[in-house]
C-alpha cells in the first residue's frame, strides 16, 4: 500500500511539472500575423505525392521551417524513413539509403539524388500560399486557386491551391498541386504547428 501511495505521488508531482511547463509556453498570437508572408516559422506534417509520366511515388511529411533553414523528413506509411533532408538558401545535406549527400546546390542535388527538380525554396513559400506568380483564376472567396510561377529562365510551375484551412484568421494552404510539363508534387498539409515559434 505504501509503495502504490509513493507511486501516486510521484506520478502527481510529474502531472503537475508537465502541466507548468505547458504554461509557461506563449501560445502565438495568430491575430497579429496579418498575412501569411510574415510567418518565418512554422511545422507542416503531411502527405507527398510525386508523379511523371513513368512512375509514382507517395510519401508522409514532416517539415521544419526557421527562416531560411528547413528540416524535411520523408517516411513511408508505416513510419520508415526515406530521406532525412536538411539545408539553407544555399547547402543541403541528404541522408538516404544509408549514405550521406552534400552540396552548395540543393535543386542540383535534389534532381541528382531523387531524380526531380524541386524548387525546395520556393516550395517553403507555396506552402503558405505566398508566391511571386501570376495568378490566373481565385476561389469564391478571393483567395488565389491557380497560379504560374517562374522558377528560372527555363523552367515554369502551375501551382493550384485545391483547398485552404483556417487558422485564427488565417487562411493558409491545405492542399496544393504544383506542376511542370514532366513532374507532378500534389502536397496534403494535415497540421499546421509552431508558426513563429
Amino acid at each position: 500500500m505504501k509503495a502504490f501511495s509513493t507511486l501516486n505521488r510521484l506520478t502527481l508531482l510529474i502531472f503537475v511539472i508537465f502541466i507548468q511547463a505547458c504554461s509557461s509556453l506563449s501560445p502565438v498570437d495568430l491575430s497579429k500575423i496579418e498575412h501569411a508572408n510574415q510567418i518565418q516559422n512554422y511545422t507542416i506534417k503531411g502527405k507527398i505525392a510525386f508523379k511523371t509520366t513513368q512512375q509514382a511515388k507517395s510519401a508522409t511529411f514532416y517539415w521544419q521551417q526557421k527562416s531560411s533553414d528547413y528540416h524535411i523528413k520523408l517516411s513511408t506509411y508505416l513510419g520508415i524513413q526515406l530521406a532525412d533532408i536538411k539545408g539553407t538558401t544555399n547547402y543541403i545535406e541528404i541522408d538516404a539509403d544509408g549514405a550521406n549527400y552534400q552540396s552548395n546546390d540543393p535543386q542540383g542535388l535534389i534532381a541528382k539524388q531523387i531524380g526531380w527538380k524541386l524548387p525546395i525554396q520556393h516550395l517553403s513559400n507555396w506552402v503558405k500560399g505566398v508566391h511571386n506568380g501570376v495568378v490566373i483564376n481565385t476561389h469564391d472567396n478571393g483567395l488565389a486557386k491557380k497560379v504560374l510561377v517562374r522558377t528560372s529562365s527555363t523552367q515554369e510551375w502551375t501551382i493550384t491551391y485545391l483547398s485552404y484551412q483556417t487558422l485564427g484568421h488565417l487562411k493558409l494552404p491545405q492542399k496544393i498541386k504544383c506542376e511542370t510539363p514532366t513532374l507532378t508534387v500534389i502536397l496534403q498539409i494535415n497540421q499546421w504547428d509552431h508558426i513563429n515559434q
